[in-house]
C-alpha cells in the first residue's frame, strides 16, 4: 500500500475528473465532500455508474446517470470511485471496473484528520474523520463523518465505518468490515482485539471483546444478532 491522495494543497486549478460507481444517497453525499467540503475541489464528479437506472436520462447535479456498458465505451479512461457502503458490494464492483481495463481512483481526504505516519492504501474516503498516529489503513476503506480511529490499528482492505463511529486501542479489523453509525470498538487491555472478516457491529453497537469473522453484533453490551433474536422470543 502506498500513498496516493487528491487534496487541497495539490488540487490544479481544474480538478481532476472522476467517474462515481453508485447513485445512491451515498454516492451524493461522498460526491459534496469532494467537491465542497476542502478548500480546493479534490475531483469533479463527471458521471454516475448506476447498473439499474443508467441510461435513462437522470443525472445528478448535472453529471449524468450511465450505464457500466456506456462507461466502458465513452469513460474509461477517467478513475472510478465506487461509492456503496456494503463492503462485500464495493469489493465486488472494484473487481468488476478492473476487469473491464478501467482505472481505480486514488484515495480522497476531505477535511480529516490523519497522523502523519499512517500508511493507506488506494480507493479510500476519509471524510472529516480523524486516524491515529501508527495506523495501518487498506485499500478502499470508507471512514466517513465524525469518525475515529486511534493509536496503533491496523484496518484491512473494503472496511466501512460509518458516520460517528469509533475505534479504540490495539485493535486489528481484518477485511470486508462493517462498522455502523455510533458504533464503539474498545479495547481497554494490553493485548490485541481482532474484529474478524466480514463482521458485522450494528448501529450503536458496544464492543469489547474479539469478534469471530462474519459475526453478526449489536446492542451494549455487543450481543450476536441470534442471541438478541432469542431472547425476543422467549415468553
Amino acid at each position: 500500500m502506498g500513498l496516493s491522495l487528491f487534496h487541497c494543497r495539490s488540487a490544479a486549478l481544474s480538478a481532476p475528473s472522476v467517474v462515481f460507481y453508485g447513485a445512491s444517497g451515498y454516492a451524493n453525499a461522498i460526491a459534496d465532500a469532494i467537491e465542497f467540503i476542502n478548500p480546493v475541489p479534490l475531483a469533479t464528479v463527471v458521471s454516475y455508474i448506476d447498473d439499474f437506472r443508467g441510461d435513462e436520462g437522470l443525472a445528478i447535479a448535472d453529471a449524468p446517470v450511465i450505464s457500466f456498458a456506456t462507461w466502458r465505451e465513452t469513460l474509461v479512461d477517467v478513475p472510478v470511485f465506487v461509492t456503496v457502503g456494503d463492503p462485500d458490494q464495493r469489493k465486488e464492483l472494484v473487481g468488476r471496473v478492473s476487469r473491464a481495463g478501467g482505472r481505480l481512483s486514488p484515495s480522497f481526504l476531505a477535511a480529516a484528520r490523519v497522523a502523519n505516519d499512517v500508511v493507506y492504501g488506494k480507493g479510500g474516503i476519509y471524510v472529516c474523520s480523524s486516524i491515529g498516529p501508527n495506523c495501518v489503513v487498506g485499500d478502499h476503506v470508507h471512514i466517513l463523518s465524525l469518525a475515529a480511529v486511534g493509536e496503533g490499528c491496523t484496518i484491512g482492505d473494503f472496511t466501512t465505518f460509518c458516520p460517528s463511529s469509533t475505534v479504540w486501542g490495539k485493535v486489528v479489523i481484518e477485511a470486508g468490515v462493517f462498522i455502523g453509525v455510533g458504533a464503539r470498538v474498545v479495547n481497554e487491555s494490553d493485548d490485541v482485539m481482532t474484529i474478524g472478516t466480514g463482521a458485522y457491529i450494528g448501529a450503536g453497537a458496544v464492543v469489547t471483546r474479539s469478534v469471530l469473522p462474519g459475526e453478526r453484533l449489536a446492542g451494549n453490551p455487543a450481543t450476536d444478532f441470534r442471541t438478541l433474536a432469542q431472547r425476543r422470543v422467549q415468553p
